[in-house]
């Protein structure tokens, strides 16, 4: 990987715990950094597709998939209150590893958007096809969320 790669997953990584951090409640939060903890070790343990299925799993997306389109069609100055539920910080984790699909162009946002709302089968297909290329690349965002998450995020 380049270094202006490199940067610009630091840098999206800022954009992505910036509109999570400000989705989330205080609770919400600490839950977040746990997951931000443990997500990318799972990853790299488990694998991305069994692990992205147990996130999708404890997201709640049929009772929150709204918000999560929402808070990728929005702009960062726009806040989203995803909540304070455990649901909430799942959530969070999976906008992270969307956003990052697709702000670097590896999933259309709008076939992401699409898919979300109408087919998640065909989602779960597509990020199967794409895992090889998923689990290689985004590594350093997920561990560059995971020191932002401890480094910013207090746990009582």
């Amino acid at each position: 990987m380049t270094e202006v790669q490199e940067e610009k997953d630091y840098k999206l990584a800022i954009e992505a715990f910036n509109l999570v951090y400000n989705a989330l409640d205080k609770k919400a939060r600490e839950k977040f950094r746990s997951r931000a903890r443990d997500m990318v070790e799972e990853i790299y343990t488990s694998g991305f597709i069994p692990t992205l299925f147990y996130i999708i799993s404890k997201a709640g997306l049929e009772n929150n998939n709204d918000k999560l389109t929402a808070l990728l069609n929005s702009p960062s100055s726009k806040s989203i209150d995803l909540g304070s539920s455990d649901e909430a910080s799942y959530m969070a984790y999976l906008f992270v590893i969307l956003y990052y699909l697709s702000e670097r162009n590896i999933i259309n946002k709008e076939f992401l958007i699409n898919k979300l709302k109408n087919n998640r089968l065909e989602l779960i297909d597509k990020l199967y096809e794409l895992s090889p290329i998923i689990s290689a690349r985004i590594k350093r965002y997920l561990m560059a969320i995971k020191r932002l998450a401890e480094a910013l995020i207090e746990v009582r």
